[in-house]
């Protein structure tokens, strides 16, 4: 194989990685600069950079796209261009499939980011003869095949997943998912495939250090003031249960306001469903912000609430911890039992409006001293679920075909692959 999981011998030199994170950048309507999987490749090349191997982002993006890429990485973007049936790509054009491969040496090690991708079979069928080992990451994309409670929910899916992508699966040196119910469902999809569970983060100790507690102390003057930031992705964010049950919270005498802002195109659409609520005049639905105006913004609010139905562990609920606001939260979002354990915030018990409204009747109860512990446990909990240098580490050792001790909690000191 081209890279070993052996142990260097004292004194020998050892070669950096080569590797590439593969990204299938498809036409859609949410920002490169704004989109989760672009900010954990990003994220991820810069800890590789910084720890000495050689990192690099390759976009596969289609007519239109330009993908957001800090300097300081390298990266090819190359056209998203090959067959199409049904409107989406099954093949890559010669040309760009050998831009993809060029230069791959025994050092080289592919780290592919999504599935459900049918771009998949025909790059690992062009890795395969060349043995240049990958590792696939699913960024959620299984979350939806089956429920929390096990049951299939898109047989379909999971048909295609057994029948056409299992070998892809199966001949990964790993396949990465962020959650419990996820490395489940990849294992019940496709037995024989090597699953490892690692979180997303929000912070890297060695390029940031550690996050500085919020210094905020108490609720705001307009208290409760509900937020949400990220992707407007009605289905999966569940921004449906979240206006409906706002709307049973105020009907039902709730005094507090419901804010919005993220990408997506779906702000009309939103907008509208508060105006037939009757909620439009206590709520507010924005574009996206970024950097010190997303925290100035976000940092207003009393709680983040996230009634996601199967978007695993979303940055921006983590971002929200780190802020200090308390976490209003469903189980899909992947991190319910983690909050609930740090008493870092409230559930929302089912998936429907009346929890969401439930636990906003239960926030709204909360006093200035019990809101001030649920705003340092959020802080406390967002910072203890991921470092992304730690999580680097940990990839690091499965690119060389080596176990990872503590999946969830890898040591952030990076081990050096020997004889590569």
């Amino acid at each position: 194989m081209s890279l070993s999981g052996g142990i260097a011998e004292r004194g020998s030199p050892v070669r950096p990685l080569d590797i590439r994170h593969l990204i299938f950048d498809e036409a859609d309507d949410h920002p490169s600069a704004a989109n989760g999987l672009h900010q954990v490749a990003r994220q991820l090349a810069l800890e590789q950079l910084h720890a000495g191997d050689h990192s690099r982002l390759v976009f596969l993006a289609a007519p239109g796209r330009d993908p957001e890429v800090p300097s300081g990485i390298p990266a090819q973007i190359l056209p998203l261009r090959g067959r199409r049936i049904l409107g989406r790509n099954i093949g890559l054009d010669q040309d760009v499939l050998d831009a993809v491969l060029a230069d791959a040496g025994p050092s080289t090690v592919y780290h592919i980011h999504g599935v459900r991708q049918p771009l998949l079979l025909p790059i690992v069928r062009a890795l395969r003869p060349r043995q240049i080992p990958y590792g696939i990451t699913a960024h959620s994309r299984f979350a939806h095949i089956y429920s929390l409670d096990h049951k299939l929910e898109r047989p379909k899916t999971a048909f295609y997943v057994r029948l056409v992508e299992s070998f892809a699966l199966k001949a990964a040196r790993f396949v990465h998912a962020l959650t419990p119910h996820e490395a489940e469902v990849v294992r019940r999809l496709v037995p024989g495939a090597r699953v490892v569970l690692l979180p997303n983060a929000v912070y890297s100790s060695r390029l940031d250090g550690v996050p500085q507690a919020p210094t905020r102390l108490a609720p705001s003057a307009e208290f409760p003031i509900f937020g949400f930031f990220g992707r407007l992705a009605i289905e999966h964010k569940g921004l449906d249960l979240l206006i409906e049950g706002f709307a049973r919270y105020r009907h039902a005498g709730g005094k507090g306001r419901l804010a919005l802002f993220g990408s997506g195109q779906s702000h009309q659409q939103l907008a509208e469903m508060c105006a037939a609520a009757n909620v439009a005049d206590v709520s507010s639905i924005e574009g996206p912000r970024f950097g010190q105006e997303k925290l100035r913004t976000a940092s207003e609010w009393d709680f983040y609430v996230a009634p996601s139905r199967f978007d695993h562990m979303p940055l921006a609920l983590m971002e929200a911890g780190l802020m200090g606001l308390p976490l209003i939260l469903s189980e899909g979002t992947g991190l319910l039992h983690q909050v609930e354990a740090a008493g870092a915030g409230l559930a929302i018990a089912d998936l429907n409006a009346e929890s969401v409204a439930e636990a906003m009747h239960a926030a709204e109860k909360i006093g200035p001293a019990q809101w001030r512990m649920l705003s340092e446990s959020a802080y406390r909990v967002a910072l203890s679920i991921g470092d992304w240098t730690a999580i680097a580490a940990s990839l690091r050792d499965l690119y060389c075909g080596r176990p990872i001790v503590g999946e969830a909690r890898a040591t952030a000191h990076v081990q050096q692959c020997a004889a590569i």
